[in-house]
């Protein structure tokens, strides 16, 4: 008689950044105090076992907008670049009906890490290498999440900066030796770079991210406080 085992169940991860590693630029300026300094850098993802739901509600949103004459006409929509949801370039009045949206939006979880950049903990922990402060960070939000039993898991990382697929592995088979005292079962994953308009999902946790990052850099919480039940998790590395 032949075993018939269950297919193993599905999860897909999408993960997207706000603010940068770099705390030094063109021949080692320090960029502390200078003018477009990022003080922070904070890495989210959203966790769904139903994408093509979310996915559907992204785009759907989409082409509500793009059919509406209240918003058509705006430059953003019809900007020859090609349109898609970015919670920084949008216009206000779509970037308010997208957090409608979100508000009743379910089958999803929001995990973030919020980094606060400090140059001693910099110099220090990550010798100045960006790269490693980045995918160690990276490394935070992931541990623990992938420890699912008999399931796959689909990993996206948008394709911004200096990310690459050989330190992206790296960051998830590190949160996977973290888990393996948790779960003795060993799960199987796809990674992939992509780019944010060519992937809906990830104009989810886009707007996740600026939510938490309007209220640490203009005091400004009603978008946050709007999507407080949407967040699984946020860890403050560094704070004092």
């Amino acid at each position: 008689m032949t075993e018939i085992k269950d297919k193993p169940s599905k999860k897909y991860f999408f993960i997207d950044e706000s603010g940068d590693p770099l705390f030094y630029g063109h021949r080692k300026k320090l960029l502390i105090s200078t003018e477009g300094f990022q003080p922070y850098l904070i890495i989210g993802m959203i966790e769904t076992s139903n994408r093509k739901a979310l996915r559907k509600a992204v785009v759907d949103f989409m082409e509500n907008i793009k059919t509406d004459v209240m918003y058509n006409s705006i430059p953003s929509v019809i900007d020859k670049r090609g349109w898609y949801v970015h919670a920084r370039g949008d216009h206000p009045e779509i970037r308010a009906k997208f957090f409608e949206l979100l508000r009743s939006l379910d089958g999803f979880k929001a995990h973030l890490v919020i980094a606060k950049k400090e140059l001693t903990i910099f110099n220090r922990k990550y010798n100045n290498n960006s790269t490693e402060f980045y995918f160690d960070v990276l490394h935070h939000l992931l541990n623990g999440k992938l420890n699912s039993m008999h399931c796959h898991h689909w990993l996206y990382l948008s394709q911004r900066g200096n990310n690459n697929l050989r330190h992206f592995e790296k960051a998830v088979n590190k949160a996977l030796e973290a888990g393996k005292a948790k779960n003795t079962n060993s799960c199987t994953y796809q990674l992939e770079l992509v780019p944010s308009n060519e992937m809906p999902e990830l104009s989810i946790i886009d707007y996740m991210i600026w939510a938490v990052q309007r209220k640490l850099l203009k005091g400004e919480s009603r978008y946050y406080d709007a999507l407080k039940h949407k967040y699984e998790e946020i860890i403050d590395l560094y704070s004092k």
